[in-house]
């Protein structure tokens, strides 16, 4: 069941993502937004854990996003996959200001913190440094990304492995979905790197559903509650 959780090119990364996608879109958001959702994850149709995410808006115009996923996914009641993620997100005027994420995939763990620089983003993963672009979009792809990588490739860090990637990001079409209860108007994107992710967008350009299919296994992350 590879695939892109937090983004890459991973499991991990789509089931974070996983999600996971915030930039300048955040702007059109209230200024004292604070609010909690909550997503059920599936794998062919059957409960293999859940996804949690917080996002906050602090006095000094930032926005923060924690994050936190344990997966399982069984076999005839034998665990066959396992992944917990934990990870924040600190994102000003549409650039990330600060990323630290940390987890287990199958009992080995990884690290991975970012910070801007004079030169770039500074990126360490699991002890490896090297320096990416400032505008990534993370592979949580929790919110839109800014308008100028929409209907265009799009470049994205890896939240738990660090790496650079490169995507393409799609807009499929405007869909009514239900969402925690309720139908909703939504944005449906389609983001490529190898493996083919969809996403729904609420109003505010906040992830409500991903979905994608590795090795004949469909992954369906679903937000069932919002909490404000």
């Amino acid at each position: 069941m590879a695939g892109p959780a937090c983004a890459g090119c991973r499991r991990a990364w789509s089931l974070v993502v996983i999600a996971a996608v915030l930039l300048p879109g955040l702007s059109r958001a209230v200024a004292a937004d604070a609010e909690s959702r909550d997503f059920n994850i599936t794998v062919d149709g059957k409960a293999a854990g859940d996804y949690h995410m917080t996002i906050s808006r602090p006095d000094d115009g930032s926005v923060s996003m924690t994050a936190r996923s344990d997966v399982h996914v069984k076999v005839v009641l034998v665990t066959v996959y396992r992944y917990t993620y934990q990870g924040v997100e600190v994102w000003k005027d549409g650039r990330l200001q600060h990323l630290a994420c940390s987890g287990k995939e199958n009992g080995k763990a990884f690290a991975v913190t970012a910070e801007p620089a004079g030169d770039g983003l500074h990126v360490v993963a699991n002890g490896q440094e090297h320096v990416s672009r400032p505008d990534v979009w993370t592979t949580s792809c929790w919110q839109l990304p800014s308008a100028k990588f929409r209907n265009q490739d799009v470049p994205l860090l890896g939240c738990d492995n660090g790496r650079d990637i490169a995507g393409h990001l799609q807009l499929v079409g405007n869909e009514v979905i239900h969402v925690a209860g309720q139908d909703q108007a939504c944005a449906h994107w389609r983001l490529t790197n190898g493996v083919p992710h969809d996403l729904w967008y609420d109003a505010q350009e906040r992830m409500v559903r991903h979905e994608w299919v590795t090795d004949g296994h469909r992954t369906v992350l679903e937000m069932v509650g919002l909490r404000r």
